[in-house]
């Protein structure tokens, strides 16, 4: 019998036979009273503590089969494991493992520098590598995957169609299992995927109207919709366009229209009327207070500026000749980097906005409304209001992502394996291909990685917990 089964069987017949014992000394109990019997047998070890202790000793006794639990499963094996960290040989089994004492973690530390890897031991590269990439990876992942997280919260938040919609859609990709988040990204990513098409469609259209359009035309365009910008504003602030204002936009078009193509005012080009009258458009549906007059400014905010891209970057970025890649297993360009950055955030972040969520729900709308009667911009309500009553919520959202960041692995795994090369290694990828993918496994260097590992996530845990302590002070 295992040592956990022993453990459970004591506790058994402590609970079994010690429980009736106990019972049946301190009353009487006839044969139809049973079932109450029964319930007083459950209820045993907290009257037991309730008559030695008092009423104080109740909630440890209440506490005490979990702490029993979480210790055999928990704490026993940290221990087993710090223990197998100074034990060599092959053997699972710790009476056939050899003590070899701190050999493990002195190849680990058998460097010119740690910070530069190759000048390791082959065990110690892989570590430090697989290490080095995951602080970087936490570095970045958690301040996007925590303001991603906050962002959509607050904007789930609100009064806004759909909203339980939206918060269900957010909160789906937490369901899905790594290998179908997998299966999902790789078909988008993949050379022949969906990116690549729309990447590669996309540049085929810039690539033409970059031959349909002239500078002019989009410069004009977009001066027009700073104009109609600021038109806007003057409308909204209750006042009126006068008539000197509309000489200073015909005037500036001209000059500007004029520098794009100094020979459209000479030969008069088909490029200066065509502008001027679409600026001159633009501006009269924004000053006669049109109720579509805000989608057209971002209309055509949009086809200025990818007109304006198509024409001065093709011939940097190349959008004729484009390429399909795959974007997870190129080397030496940081996208798989980057896409497992993406797609950790993409199926984590629903479950820290949840957790937001409830945060930003417990704040009492009464300061919302009183920062409204003093007329508190949105801004700085959320600066003063939000943000601070929603900090302890967010540092628990901080540590529960630090934590998980640094436990990557089945995305990296199913994604990319670590590369191309081991530039998406990771330090739990090194641990698993260490303990379990050799033919020979050394399972005492892969527990001298996860023990220093722990030191890692115990130090950044700690340190984030003081400094949120320390800021709470203030």
């Amino acid at each position: 019998m295992s040592l956990a089964g022993i453990i459970m069987s004591l506790i058994g017949v402590f609970w079994g036979l010690g429980g009736a014992i106990w019972l049946l000394r301190r009353r009487r109990y006839r044969l139809y009273q049973t079932p109450q019997f029964a319930m007083d047998l459950l209820g045993f070890p907290v009257e037991l503590a309730q008559s030695l202790w008092g009423r104080g000793g109740v909630p440890y006794a209440l506490l005490l089969p979990n702490m029993l639990i979480f210790g055999l499963f928990t704490f026993a094996p940290m221990i087993l494991n710090f223990y197998v960290s100074f034990t060599g040989g092959s053997s699972i089994s710790l009476l056939d493992r050899p003590w070899v004492g701190p050999t493990n973690y002195s190849e680990l530390f058998n460097c010119v520098s740690i910070f530069e890897p190759k000048t390791c031991t082959n065990a110690g590269f892989n570590f430090w590598t697989g290490m080095f990439n995951t602080l970087w990876f936490v570095a970045i992942q958690v301040p996007i995957l925590c303001v991603v997280a906050l962002i959509t919260a607050l904007v789930v938040n609100k009064n806004i169609k759909g909203r339980g919609f939206w918060r269900a859609m957010f909160f789906y990709p937490v369901m899905l299992s790594p290998v179908v988040i997998a299966n999902i990204w790789n078909w988008v990513l993949h050379r022949k995927g969906i990116l690549n098409e729309v990447v590669g469609g996309t540049s085929n259209t810039l690539t033409g109207l970059a031959g349909m359009t002239g500078f002019d035309i989009v410069v004009t365009t977009l001066f027009a919709i700073v104009l109609m910008i600021v038109s806007e504003r003057i409308l909204r602030a209750g006042r009126d366009l006068s008539v000197s204002w509309t000489v200073i936009f015909a005037i500036l078009f001209i000059l500007l229209t004029a520098w794009s193509n100094p020979l459209s005012l000479v030969g008069l080009g088909s490029s200066f009327w065509p502008g001027a009258a679409l600026a001159a458009a633009l501006v009269w549906v924004v000053a006669s207070g049109h109720r579509f007059g805000r989608i057209t400014v971002i209309g055509f905010g949009i086809v200025a500026v990818a007109l304006l891209l198509s024409i001065q970057f093709d011939a940097v970025f190349d959008f004729g000749r484009y390429r399909p890649v795959n974007w997870l297993v190129t080397p030496n360009t940081n996208w798989p980097f980057f896409w497992l950055v993406f797609v950790f955030t993409w199926s984590h972040m629903g479950f820290y906005m949840l957790i937001l969520l409830a945060g930003l729900q417990a704040i009492p709308a009464d300061l919302y409304e009183a920062a409204k009667m003093d007329a508190t911009r949105p801004a700085r309500a959320f600066w003063r209001i939000t943000l601070p009553l929603v900090m302890p919520t967010l540092t628990v959202v901080i540590v529960l992502s630090l934590i998980r960041s640094f436990q990557i692995f089945d995305e990296v795994y199913l994604l990319t394996g670590g590369g191309p090369g081991r530039e998406t290694f990771m330090i739990v990828q090194n641990i698993y291909e260490i303990a379990f993918t050799n033919n020979n496994p050394d399972y005492g260097e892969a527990a001298s990685g996860s023990v220093l590992m722990a030191l890692f996530i115990a130090v950044f845990t700690f340190f984030q917990l003081w400094l949120t302590r320390r800021q709470s002070e203030l």
